[in-house]
């Protein structure tokens, strides 16, 4: 597909020997642009191209540009056949690929996919469940990173785990969106701890749930947020099943070019996004035996022109490039320029025939495209929630510090570090109170230790930090051998002992066995009661003699 065909063109050239004539075009007004924008079926394009244009010509000046697309157009008058050289070698590197794959499979060779009812499997129920899940509790952990604040969603997309937060759970989402369906998102209410809403609906990207963040306005803490979903899902498809017996035959808008052993070759309409009626949402490959064929490689949205064709496309751009700019005298009429010239190549392109070539792991005997034919759509609402109440410090990452804000967004304190929390390989979860800083020597790290209640950050005495159990903490202080214990919940040692070895017993029973020079240890807590791996919580440590 033509795409970014400005940037494309403005290439370096040599070796002129004949200067193209200068032509000056009609000079492009907003309507024309507009014109185009409504011809394109696919938005994002559009901003695309805007963004693609901006970040050229920010960097250079018109009389550069035009200097550079009058130097490329010369060269491509100048240098037709080399130019014609470089695109028939892609071309055949191209087929010389599906070659080397072609091949007569003998039947133990194949290799086979499920046989599914692709109607059930397209046409479905999914965002009805989909829409359920999403509805039956959502949660949410908000974030404050480099002076933003979003929202990243509790998800498995598997529905294996199930998260709880306090008294509450939820199953995020159960079940996953069709890969063929779409979705628009809006934030419709943002509630604050304060009381404070933000109710003006937002609109945000699609893949902001649920595996990326949601964008929120204020640096504070978000109670919940109120989002809009809007899901257009497949409610009818259409389908086109070409034989191998069919080779030009044409079928609504496919035709059918080569079958031959595991290859075959058709004709479609440019391929281009949104989904649309008539867009290919499956193909299914079979072999003589009806069986469904795993793909090897395959190659869409190929060009069906010639290599003369394609010479004369890109020369016909160029001339139109430069012709058009040679009126242009502005950065903003050279951005509308560029703009409408980009936009009206792009559907240009939409209107050719296109070639899909494909190389199966089996002997082709007919295949079936499966197509979009109508959409419906349902709009829902849900409400996310915060995993955590309101808080006293609040984590905010910069690119070199990090910053701890109050639950308003106003700066507490900083260490001027990146910031790792203390993480147990154990329970596979991140201490919410130890951290230390980010350094590339590892014995340079500098402990802390978070007191949310006090609302302070206090840099601690030791030198390493491990967790021995889930609920035991082994440190090590500042320039002294041996390790002390400390609590996993306050920044309280356990002991006033110091230890040079320590054992957590799971074969030979159970306990945990410490040893220093005044001789061997079980470690019990402040109930007297043996500590094992799968203790509690630990406010004191006992020592009993081992026996």
């Amino acid at each position: 597909m033509l795409k970014k065909l400005s940037l494309i063109l403005l290439l370096f050239c040599s070796c002129i020997d004949t200067t193209a004539p200068i032509v000056i075009r009609e000079t492009v007004t907003e309507a024309m642009v507009i014109e185009q924008e409504k011809l394109c079926p696919d938005k994002y394009e559009i901003e695309t191209i805007e963004k693609n244009i901006h970040a050229f010509i920010d960097t250079t000046t018109v009389d550069v540009i035009k200097t550079r697309l009058k130097a490329n157009l010369d060269y491509y008058l100048n240098n037709k056949d080399t130019i014609i050289k470089t695109l028939a070698y892609y071309e055949k590197s191209e087929d010389d690929e599906f070659k080397s794959k072609t091949k007569l499979y003998l039947p133990d060779e194949e290799s086979y996919s499920d046989n599914e009812n692709m109607s059930l499997k397209l046409v479905n129920n999914n965002h009805i469940n989909y829409r359920d899940t999403v509805q039956s509790g959502t949660y949410f952990n908000q974030i404050f990173k480099e002076r933003k604040s979003a929202l990243e969603t509790r998800v498995r997309n598997n529905g294996a785990t199930v998260f709880k937060f306090e008294t509450e759970k939820t199953i995020q989402p159960h079940y996953s969106l069709n890969f063929d369906s779409e979705k628009e998102l809006r934030i419709m209410n943002i509630y604050y701890h304060d009381g404070t809403t933000n109710t003006t609906p937002t609109p945000i990207e699609s893949y902001s749930f649920p595996l990326n963040s949601i964008p929120v306005d204020k640096m504070k803490h978000v109670d919940s947020l109120q989002m809009e979903f809007k899901i257009m899902y497949l409610s009818k498809i259409d389908s086109i099943h070409l034989k191998k017996n069919e080779i030009g035959v044409q079928k609504g808008p496919f035709k059918l070019l080569k079958m031959t052993d595991n290859y075959l070759e058709y004709e479609t309409p440019d391929d281009y996004y949104p989904y649309h009626k008539g867009s290919i949402i499956e193909e299914i490959y079979y072999n003589k035996d009806g069986k469904v064929l795993d793909t090897e490689f395959s190659i869409s949205n190929c060009s069906t022109k010639t290599i003369e064709e394609k010479y004369e496309q890109q020369l016909h751009y160029k001339k139109a490039y430069s012709e058009y700019l040679n009126s242009v005298n502005t950065k903003e009429q050279l951005f509308l320029t560029l703009k409408y010239l980009d936009l009206k190549h792009y559907n240009a392109a939409l209107k050719e025939t296109r070639k899909t070539k494909i190389a199966l792991k089996g002997n082709a005997d007919s295949f079936t495209l499966y197509l979009e034919n109508r959409r419906d759509t349902i709009t829902f609402l849900t409400t996310l929630k915060n995993t955590s109440p309101v808080k006293n410090l609040y984590l905010h990452e910069l690119e070199d510090t990090t910053e701890f804000i109050d639950k308003n967004g106003k700066i507490i304190t900083s260490i001027p570090s990146p910031i790792n929390f203390l993480y147990s390989s154990q329970t596979q979860h991140y201490s919410e109170h130890y951290f230390y800083t980010d350094t590339e020597d590892t014995y340079k790290k500098t402990y802390y230790y978070i007191n949310q209640e006090q609302q302070v950050v206090s840099k601690l005495p030791y030198s390493q930090m491990d967790y021995l159990t889930p609920s035991l903490l082994q440190v090590r202080e500042n320039d002294k051998d041996g390790f002390k214990f400390l609590s996993t919940e306050k920044n309280q040692l356990l002991s006033d002992k110091t230890f040079t070895r320590s054992f957590v017993m799971r074969y030979t029973g159970e306990g945990i066995s410490v040893h220093n020079d005044e001789g061997n240890y079980m470690l019990y807590d402040q109930n007297n009661t043996l500590i094992t791996y799968n203790s509690g919580k630990i406010s004191k440590i006992i020592l009993k003699d081992m026996l």
